[in-house]
């Protein structure tokens, strides 16, 4: 049993990290700028939590401090929109927070610093990306997941800090609420799972890699329990499945044959995905090699785990969403 710090731990992926933490018996202390999530409410009082600002020296020092941390899970970050129209907010949520964080570890002994970057810290390549490809990313998020990644590098480097990343593509899941070209994903799903219409807003050969929220949070506890000696990197890449969005709405009618589902393309948001090259997937197969990486959802299997939780969190799923 390790005590452990999830940082965003209220957030889409931090929640699902916090849940397993504490069914596995794990001592979890949250840190997060909102005080509680909903969907944690039922295991509320099995962990610890505080309101806080990692890019805040002294919230950072005084929540490893206090609790005693043995591992770190850094989830917490600004992601687009809001780190691409305040590059001032991406840089002291995503860059110092992740210094403050490195800092306290080497500080306090931490035995382990597990951290989230992204796909979009590239921006060139083929459609397959190798994991030593060049990082060139072309959004104020990618540049500052870069910068984390090469903080992290260096405190393994120097103090010896227990590094450890991985490089999402696309999470996708029940409840996740960004305003985002690729959450098109999310939507074909969730809202036929709640009986609602869905126009989606891409063309149907669009093709995005992706991974299930659950096995992203998975991945994280993998990485942290994998034999050391057996990583070759600091930080990998990871990938789901990946799937075109016309093989999307055919997979949902087979499970809710009565979805109303319609394709209304949005030449804009075309138009970003086509900058971002949005369809290229990373090689995950460093990860599977050196710490057994193998995700659990693939489309049918993450379609039905978003049928079961749109039936059981109805309440808080059943939002309205942009008419794009």
């Amino acid at each position: 049993m390790a005590n452990c710090l999830v940082t965003g731990g209220f957030g889409f992926v931090g929640r699902h990290l916090v849940r397993m933490l504490v069914e596995r018996g794990d001592e979890v202390t949250v840190i997060d700028m909102v005080p509680g999530s909903k969907f944690l409410d039922d295991i509320e009082g099995k962990f610890n939590s505080r309101v806080g600002d990692l890019g805040n020296w002294m919230h950072v020092v005084e929540t490893v401090r206090n609790n005693r941390i043995d591992i770190i899970y850094h989830v917490g970050a600004v992601v687009p929109p809001l780190s691409e129209t305040s590059p001032a907010t991406a840089f002291y949520s995503n860059v110092v927070s992740t210094f403050n964080i490195l800092e306290a570890a080497r500080l306090f002994d931490v035995e382990q610093v597990i951290f989230t970057s992204t796909q979009s810290t590239y921006s060139e390549g083929d459609m397959l990306i190798p994991d030593d490809f060049t990082q060139r990313p072309n959004t104020f998020y990618g540049i500052t997941k870069v910068c984390g990644e090469r903080l992290g590098e260096g405190y393994w480097m120097k103090h010896k800090v227990d590094f450890r990343g991985v490089r999402y593509p696309i999470i996708n899941g029940p409840g996740r609420m960004m305003e985002v070209p690729g959450q098109y994903v999310v939507w074909a799903q969730q809202m036929p799972a709640l009986g609602r219409p869905f126009k989606v807003f891409v063309e149907p050969e669009t093709e995005v890699p992706t991974l299930y929220v659950k096995d992203a949070a998975k991945a994280l506890i993998d990485l942290a329990e994998a034999d050391g000696s057996k990583l070759t990197l600091r930080t990998y890449s990871l990938l789901g499945y990946s799937i075109t969005a016309q093989g999307l709405v055919e997979l949902v009618k087979k499970h809710i044959p009565d979805a109303d589902l319609s394709f209304r393309v949005n030449e804009s948001i075309m138009e970003q995905l086509r900058k971002l090259s949005i369809g290229r997937c990373m090689d995950s197969s460093a990860a599977e090699r050196d710490w057994a990486f193998k995700p659990v959802f693939g489309p049918e299997e993450a379609l039905l785990d978003y049928i079961k939780q749109c039936t059981e969190h109805r309440q808080l799923l059943d939002y309205p969403i942009p008419d794009w």
